[in-house]
């Protein structure tokens, strides 16, 4: 008898539903995961464009830098780029770091299931049985609106990023970059609310 892979898969999918992850936010986690990585590869080309290498025929720089240096790298820049142009970059980068955490717990945290009725949440890290761990705890809320928020956030970065790999070839870039101000302060407003979540809700102000 064949296998069948197609009831066997609504199976999994009725289990995820029984843990709160309803179709829309699978979803949504496959949005922001797709355009994370489109962001992530762009990010690359556009470190390339910064640094004026040329990387035909040789193993790219970026191959050995961590993210964080990727970031720190996109921050800093370029001299040849407009002052408006940098600090967005800043910005940017400020705004990957909170995104990038916050990937980091929906992809590689456990699933925290409160039931079918309601939202799940992912934690990375959590030290729940006495160990020592280098990195810090992390979480990654899906109920609404931080799915949309972050989805956002993450597009926009791509969008810049996109720019700043044409940016000394084509001239609209420079000004599509400052262009995107306002977009890139929202995500990184975004960005930040939704890597410190549980943080805020504990503070008596939120």
């Amino acid at each position: 008898m064949a296998y069948n892979y197609p009831e066997k898969s609504l199976e999994i999918q009725a289990r995820l539903f029984g843990l709160g992850l309803k179709p829309d936010n699978l979803m949504m986690i496959g949005a922001f995961i797709t355009v994370y990585g489109m962001f992530e590869t762009t990010l690359e080309r556009a470190l390339w464009t910064l640094s004026e290498k040329d990387v035909a025929g040789e193993r790219p720089f970026t191959e050995k830098m961590t993210t964080e240096a990727q970031f720190k790298m996109l921050a800093e820049g370029s001299p040849k780029l407009s002052e408006k142009c940098n600090s967005i970059l800043k910005v940017a980068a400020d705004a990957a770091i909170d995104l990038n955490d916050y990937r980091n717990s929906l992809v590689h945290g456990y699933l925290l299931s409160f039931g079918s009725e309601h939202t799940p949440m992912f934690m990375k890290n959590p030290r729940w049985f006495g160990e020592k761990r280098n990195k810090a705890t992390g979480d990654a809320h899906i109920e609404k609106p931080f799915q949309d928020l972050v989805l956002i956030a993450v597009w926009s970065l791509f969008l810049v990023v996109r720019n700043v790999e044409r940016v000394f070839t084509e001239h609209t870039s420079l000004q599509a970059i400052e262009d995107m101000k306002e977009d890139i302060d929202r995500a990184r407003s975004y960005a930040n609310e939704a890597r410190h979540l549980s943080s805020l809700m504990n503070h008596e102000k939120y």
